[in-house]
């Protein structure tokens, strides 16, 4: 038996609804993107920030907020033990992370200030650097944390946050 198709009218359109969209989480095209932008960035700090600020319109900052905190304290996104997932690979780390900051006072409170514009432009962002932190301060994650000069920095940056 054929089958006939039936009239459609013309100028309608199938809507889908949006609870049936749903977006792949990607947290490693994430991770990319921010860390070239961030290597581009340069030296400057302010340069940061206002990238950081920027870019938080185009990429999703509510639903990566912990691989985007794990990139600016760690460099990288973590596994769960608290070490780097893309240690051996320098284009999927950045430099401007407080990591690799140096341990003086002045150049972590330059990454405190990129921490509070940050969370000043993005508030949902507040919750996800809380947890964050308190991620860093576990016991379990201080001994891969120490290697990077974690003790001497924690002291100086959260009391400026």
């Amino acid at each position: 038996m054929n089958k006939h198709q039936k009239p459609v009218l013309t100028g309608q359109r199938f809507k889908t609804r949006k609870r049936d969209e749903k977006e792949k989480f990607e947290p490693t095209v994430f991770r990319d993107t921010l860390v070239q932008g961030l290597n581009e960035a340069g030296d400057d700090l302010e340069a940061v920030a206002k990238f950081l600020d920027s870019t938080g319109s185009r990429l999703d900052y509510r639903r990566y907020a912990d691989t985007l905190f794990d990139i600016l304290v760690a460099g990288s996104m973590l596994a769960p033990g608290g070490t780097r997932i893309d240690d051996g690979d320098k284009t999927k780390m950045t430099n401007h992370c407080v990591f690799s900051a140096n341990e003086d006072h002045e150049t972590i409170r330059n990454y405190a200030q990129v921490f509070n514009k940050l969370i000043r432009r993005y508030k949902y962002l507040e919750k996800a650097f809380e947890d964050e932190m308190k991620k860093a301060l576990q016991p379990h994650l201080r001994s891969s944390f120490l290697k990077h000069g974690w003790q001497k920095k924690m002291p100086t940056l959260l009391p400026l946050l």
